[in-house]
């Protein structure tokens, strides 16, 4: 058995970023910039205008209040989209909607609740008024923002490494960037192992068992940016695993599920023993201790030249765990996501637990904020069974080896990316 840090710096070592291509920005949701993305233009092109209201002249209106309103002549109507058709002269005001274009010689505007405008309209003013009541008196430059004070032409969008959510896609999209450089999606080949297991829709007979792990690895590829490939059951046979095996080296990574504890019928390593390299096979954490990684370099090589292998623990309990620990990591670097380490934070138990065990254990756990402290309860398997805690929880609490976690106690706790 290895401690979990050095099975994870050694799932690092033998993992490297994918290469780049350009893409769509329509296409490239989740996935990490590969060059930094400059702006073509200056935003906004020209002084816009931020509420609807009236564009007018400030040494016009000075002094204007509600008890003393200042009329200014309406000359004309500007919308977003459009170009102002008039200047604004002394004692004349137009009509300016968000985003529009400030015409010549205004210099402040002026909102449409701070006029006589209708307050309960909706859509266009019906009474196409020819002048307006203002209110207010307004400084210079109020209610303007100013051309380029959302971005000038040059300056650094974004920096290579940054992963696209909605607010950088439509950053880019702002200044009409239609393609960019990104990190590749990792491909994943997906293999379950074991003559117990059956495909989900069949009747569920004595002695099988439902081919879960392979759903939730798909899942969890496909939430952290992968693109899955299954290739179904390899049953307890050395040829059958080996056969499958071969099958993923046109992927990127491939994933096996059970067959790697010290069983008869284990086979994974054996297979991987023959045609490359186990780099471990045991961790000091829990569920899952019983995980394999290494790298195939026989019998069939990918374009890199070898081919990482995860071999993760059979019960689902210990697979997903796998999942999270090692496999979410070696993921995130493939596609070259910068910031790999598993959120941590510190909570409050709200029950009490004891690891009798040599080993870290993860507990599936739920969080929740109480009166502003993040209070945890770690006992969710043992009320509910372990499926129902796992679909409940919301978190992992790492419990250490031999320690005993009192209620009230500071316990380390990894809120789990739903997202």
């Amino acid at each position: 058995m290895i401690e979990y840090e050095e099975a994870l710096r050694t799932v690092l070592k033998n993992i490297s970023t994918l290469e780049t291509e350009e893409k769509s920005l329509l296409k490239c949701t989740g996935q990490v910039l590969a060059e930094d993305v400059y702006s073509d233009y200056r935003l906004p092109q020209a002084d816009i205008s931020g509420p609807d209201g009236y564009a007018v002249r400030s040494a016009d209106i000075r002094g204007a209040e509600m008890k003393k309103p200042v009329t200014l002549r309406i000359i004309g109507t500007v919308r977003a989209g459009q170009l102002p058709g008039h200047v604004v002269e002394s004692g004349t005001a137009m009509r300016i909607m968000t985003g529009a274009v400030v015409p010549q010689g205004a210099d402040c505007i002026v909102r449409f609740e701070d006029t006589d405008e209708p307050v309960n309209k909706s859509g266009p003013n019906t009474a196409n008024p020819e002048t307006v009541k203002i209110f207010v008196s307004a400084p210079s430059r109020n209610g303007i923002r100013p051309a380029g004070s959302n971005i000038e032409k040059g300056t650094c969008l974004l920096r290579k490494g940054a992963v696209l959510w909605p607010a950088q896609i439509s950053t880019l999209a702002a200044v009409g960037k239609r393609y960019v450089q990104v990190i590749r999606r990792p491909v994943v080949a997906v293999i379950a192992t074991g003559d117990e297991l059956i495909d989900l829709g069949k009747p569920l007979v004595p002695g099988k068992t439902y081919n879960c792990n392979t759903a939730a690895i798909v899942s969890f590829i496909t939430q952290y940016g992968g693109i899955p490939k299954i290739l179904g059951i390899a049953r307890d046979k050395k040829e059958a695993l080996l056969a499958k095996i071969m099958k993923g080296m046109q992927a990127d990574l491939i994933i096996t599920s059970g067959g790697v504890a010290k069983g008869d019928y284990d086979l994974t390593r054996l297979v991987m023993d023959g045609i490359g390299k186990v780099f471990f096979s045991k961790i000091k954490m829990g569920p899952g201790a019983s995980v394999a990684f290494g790298a195939i370099t026989k019998n069939g090589k990918n374009r890199k030249g070898s081919m990482p292998i995860f071999c993760l623990s059979g019960p689902p309990l210990g697979c997903l765990i796998n999942l999270e620990t090692l496999v979410r990591p070696a993921l995130l670097r493939m596609r070259g996501q910068q910031q790999i380490d598993h959120p941590a934070i510190r909570a409050v138990a709200s029950d009490s637990s004891e690891n009798m065990m040599p080993f870290t254990f993860l507990k599936w756990t739920n969080l929740e904020d109480k009166n502003g402290q993040c209070q945890v309860r770690l006992n969710m398997a043992e009320e509910t069974g372990f499926l129902r805690a796992m679909a409940a929880a919301n978190s992992l609490a790492v419990v250490p080896a031999g320690v005993k976690i009192r209620q009230g106690g500071a316990v380390t706790v990894w809120p789990l990316d739903r997202r």
